[in-house]
């Protein structure tokens, strides 16, 4: 009869072995919760500003749309467009430019140039008709408007169009 000899590892070295994955397993895990190596790997930090819409109206006779928006981050961004939706889910984007943003509003002084500052607070005025995205406002309707700032922060609220 033939003798099969049994080679392999100790089981002491293979404990050993087993500990040292775990623990560099879960180093892993922790260094991409704690963004130490997401960010890095990813080369993107996320929006930096924080909008806050403080108040809306939406008017239908006039179908225009007023904004305050406070800008609590710390950078200063540009507010590029707004996405308007209807009660029946119908998204419209509608694009700003400086004219439609009024930022010497600003509690730090803001210059008119459509930037917020951090800090600051800007009034924004749309005329949907001028705008030509094919939308008129009903009187009685909620619709959502969420602002869209150059970083990628938004911010979102929902108003009732009156008369």
């Amino acid at each position: 009869m033939r003798k099969y000899l049994r080679k392999g590892i100790s089981p002491i070295i293979a404990t050993v072995l087993l500990i040292l994955i775990a623990i560099a397993t879960g180093l892993l895990i922790y260094s991409f919760a704690t963004g130490w190596i997401g960010s890095r790997a990813l080369g993107t930090t996320g929006p930096s500003a924080v909008l806050t819409i403080e108040t809306a109206d939406a008017n239908a006779t006039e179908n225009t749309l007023t904004l305050y928006v406070r800008n609590d981050g710390g950078s200063e961004v540009s507010l590029t467009r707004i996405y308007l939706t209807n009660e029946g889910g119908a998204t419209v984007l509608v694009p700003l430019n400086s004219n439609d943003i009024n930022d010497s509003l600003a509690v730090t002084g803001g210059n008119g140039d459509g930037v917020l500052q951090p800090g600051e607070v800007a009034r924004i005025f749309v005329n949907l008709t001028q705008k030509d995205v094919g939308v008129q406002l009903q009187a009685g309707y909620t619709y959502k408007i969420t602002l869209v700032a150059s970083d990628g922060s938004e911010a979102s609220i929902s108003v009732r169009a009156h008369k």
